[in-house]
């Protein structure tokens, strides 16, 4: 059987989006499928108020659009991926499945 490759876009700020956007991340995950999580948008508001730590543990890739950073006058983290939003299309379409929340 052939893993699919699934890219979760969150692009809901923690108050919108609540933990359970990332319930289908972690079944996909749980189902050893390559799991991608890309915060966007008021997404990347999930760095500061703290992303669950099942999702952490769970989720293979984690990465960070940089524009959505400075936008919002956030510090850029140390130790994740930095994708320009230039690239985002590429990365959307390198997917078998694309769920936005």
């Amino acid at each position: 059987m052939r893993l699919k490759n699934f890219l979760f876009l969150q692009a809901l700020a923690p108050a919108a989006g609540g933990p359970e956007a990332f319930d289908l991340a972690l079944t996909a995950a749980a189902f050893d499928q390559e799991v991608t999580l890309l915060l966007i948008d008021d997404g990347v508001f999930w760095l500061y108020r703290g992303l669950p730590e099942i999702v952490c543990d769970a989720v293979e890739h984690i990465a960070i659009e940089r524009e959505s950073l400075i936008e919002r006058a956030l510090p850029l983290p140390d130790g994740l991926r930095l994708i320009d939003r230039s690239a985002i299309a590429a990365v959307i379409a390198a997917a078998d499945v694309v769920v936005k929340g």
